[in-house]
């Protein structure tokens, strides 16, 4: 798929405006029926817990996301079916679960936001090498990422 078609899509999915919001919804259309507190979910998706929270408001909002269930500290969400925006989301989660089409939403992503806000004052790295990901969030334990 082409940047400008990459694009299109987004233009029709504004509410994704982050690589988090991205991981966030790849990670729901993953593990669809997983429960987990909001810190091992952070930790997972490898964003900051703030992070995490304003994407999972944003994709609630936007009505990508319904929360089902609250046990304990853990909650559950479910992708939402169909909808207005559910072939365009089909879509997007059909090329970005692939590297390359991942990357080529994060890089469509990253230059629809202004460069100063898109990098901490000391990091040379643009977000699409680093893959959305942030550099200082600690690395999964084998058994751990076993799991995820």
């Amino acid at each position: 798929m082409s940047p400008k078609r990459v694009r299109g899509l987004l233009d029709r999915l504004a509410c994704l405006k982050s690589a988090c919001d991205l991981d966030l919804l790849i990670f729901f259309h993953r593990h669809p029926r997983a429960v987990l507190p909001s810190e091992r979910q952070a930790l997972y998706v490898g964003y900051e817990l703030s992070g995490v929270a304003k994407s999972l408001e944003t994709l609630i909002a936007a009505e990508l996301l319904t929360r089902v269930q609250r046990t304990g500290g853990a909650r559950m969400y479910l992708l939402t079916d169909g909808g207005p925006l559910g072939g365009w989301v089909d879509a997007l989660l059909r090329l970005a679960s692939t590297r390359g089409g991942r990357l080529l939403v994060l890089a469509v992503l990253a230059e629809r936001q202004p460069r100063a806000a898109s990098l901490p004052a000391n990091d040379p790295e643009p977000p699409v090498l680093r893959s959305g990901r942030d550099a200082r969030t600690p690395t999964l334990d084998p058994m751990e990422a076993r799991h995820a």
